[in-house]
């Protein structure tokens, strides 16, 4: 399982704002704990479905599904490159966008929707709704 500090660790990586073998500074990790926090919580409330729960230590494992890391950990990549003054690489964007998009599908195909049969139609709300104000 990996950890929020290994996570955190190859993101900044792929920022090229630390070097993956050393330990990232505290305040650093905080900064990359708190942004992840607000992202998956942010893909979540944009119906992306993940199974998240806040993390507050690097020693917590990630609460990701495998196949949502590298998509999550590139959208990180971005958001925080900011806060180090860096842009992303052509190799992180096409990242965020191939691996975010391969989860949205995947939700998709997880999650069909499915048409609500009993639904009225719109000739038959218009019938109900003119009669109703008629007889009213």
């Amino acid at each position: 399982m990996t950890t929020v500090a290994d996570f955190i660790r190859d993101t900044l990586g792929c920022l090229g704002v630390v070097d993956v073998r050393q330990p990232v500074r505290p305040e650093d990790m905080q900064t990359g704990i708190r942004f992840l926090n607000r992202v998956v919580t942010r893909l979540e409330a944009s119906q992306l479905s993940l199974g998240w729960a806040d993390v507050s230590s690097p020693s917590d494992t990630l609460p990701l599904p495998p196949e949502a890391e590298l998509g999550v950990m590139y959208l990180l990549a971005i958001v925080l490159a900011p806060q180090y003054l860096v842009s992303p690489s052509a190799e992180v964007m096409g990242g965020a966008e191939i691996f975010m998009s391969d989860l949205r599908r995947d939700q998709a195909v997880a999650t069909p929707i499915r048409p609500i049969l009993d639904a009225p139609t719109p000739d038959l709300w218009n019938r109900r709704v003119n009669t109703d104000f008629l007889a009213g």
